[in-house]
C-alpha cells in the first residue's frame, strides 16, 4: 500500500500560516482585555487626532465656507425660482452663516478627531493617527464641502415650470425676516448654550455611570471617562454655535412668514424642545 507524502489534515502548519496572516491585520479594540498600554496609546492618539482634525477641518472650513457662501449667493441671484426681494433677504443670512461655519466645523472636528484618534491609537499605534486624521480632513475638504458647492449650483440651475413656482416676498416681510433671523440666532444660541450648561453635569455623570457599570477592562473605563471629559469641555461652545446657526435660518424663515414676535416664540420653543429632549435622554433607563 502506497502512502502519499503529504501533511495530515490535523497538521498545525496551516494554522501557523493563518496566525501570521492575522497578525498582519490591525488589532480590534478588545473591551475586556484592554491594557494600560492600550490606554496610553489611545489617549495619545486622541490628543493627536483632536488637534489635527480640529485645526485641519477648521482651516479647511476657512477656505471652503467662503466658497460655499460665494456660490450660494451667486446661485441665489442667478436662480429664476426666487424673486429679487427674497434674494436680497437671503444674502446676508447666507453670509452670516458662512462666517460662523468655521467655528462650528473646528469644534466638531475636534470632537470627532478625539474619538477617532483614541480608537486608531489604541487599535494600532499613535503613529497611525496622523494619517487617519489627515484622511478625514481631506474627505471633509474635497468631498463633503465640495458636494455642498455642487448642491448649491444645482439648485441655482433649476428652472420654474410656471410663474407660480417663483417665490417672492414683500419688502416689509424681508425686514421682518432679517430682524427675526438675528433675534432667532441670539435666542437659540444663548438658550441652547444655557441648556447645555444645565444638562452637562447630569449627562457627564450618567455617561460615566454607564461606563463604570460596563464589563470593560479598568483601563478602558478610565479612557472612556477621559474622552467624556474632553467632550464635555467642547460641548457647550459647539452647542451654542450650532444653536445660533439653526436660529438664524429658522428665525429668518418664520420671521417673514409669520412675523417677528411669533418667530421669537418659535425660537424659544426650539430651545425648550432641545432642553426636554436632552433631559429625557439623560433620565432614560
Amino acid at each position: 500500500m502506497h502512502i502519499q507524502n503529504r501533511l495530515p489534515a490535523f497538521s498545525s502548519t496551516p494554522r501557523v500560516s493563518a496566525q501570521k496572516k492575522d497578525n498582519n491585520q490591525p488589532k480590534e479594540l478588545d473591551e475586556k482585555n484592554f491594557s494600560w498600554l492600550d490606554l496610553g496609546k489611545g489617549v495619545t492618539g486622541s490628543l493627536i487626532g483632536g488637534a489635527i482634525e480640529g485645526v485641519g477641518i477648521g482651516a479647511s472650513s476657512l477656505v471652503r465656507s467662503p466658497q460655499v457662501a460665494f456660490h450660494a449667493v451667486k446661485g441665489l441671484w442667478k436662480s429664476k425660482m426666487l424673486g429679487p426681494v427674497l434674494k436680497a433677504t437671503l444674502t446676508p443670512v447666507v453670509i452670516t452663516a458662512g462666517l460662523a461655519a468655521p467655528v462650528f466645523a473646528a469644534l466638531g472636528g475636534t470632537l470627532f478627531g478625539m474619538f477617532e484618534g483614541f480608537k486608531e491609537g489604541a487599535e494600532k499605534s499613535p503613529l497611525a493617527v496622523p494619517g487617519a486624521a489627515l484622511k478625514t480632513v481631506s474627505e471633509f475638504h474635497n468631498k463633503w464641502a465640495g458636494q455642498a458647492v455642487e448642491g448649491v449650483q444645482n439648485l441655482a440651475n433649476q428652472e420654474p415650470q410656471s410663474s407660480d413656482q417663483v417665490y417672492e416676498i414683500r419688502l416689509i416681510e424681508a425686514g421682518k425676516g432679517l430682524i427675526a433671523g438675528a433675534a432667532g440666532a441670539a435666542v437659540t444660541g444663548a438658550g441652547v448654550a444655557a441648556s447645555s450648561v444645565v444638562n452637562l453635569p447630569g449627562a457627564y455623570l450618567r455617561g460615566n455611570q454607564e461606563i463604570w457599570k460596563s464589563e470593560a477592562a479598568l483601563p478602558l473605563k478610565v479612557g472612556g471617562t477621559l474622552l467624556a471629559t474632553g467632550a464635555a469641555v467642547v460641548a457647550v461652545p459647539f452647542a451654542a454655535v450650532g444653536g445660533a446657526l439653526w436660529g438664524l435660518g429658522s428665525g429668518a424663515y418664520h420671521g417673514y412668514k409669520d412675523g417677528l414676535l411669533p418667530a421669537i416664540g418659535d425660537a424659544a420653543k426650539d430651545v425648550k424642545t432641545f432642553h426636554q429632549s436632552v433631559s429625557e435622554a439623560i433620565q432614560k433607563d
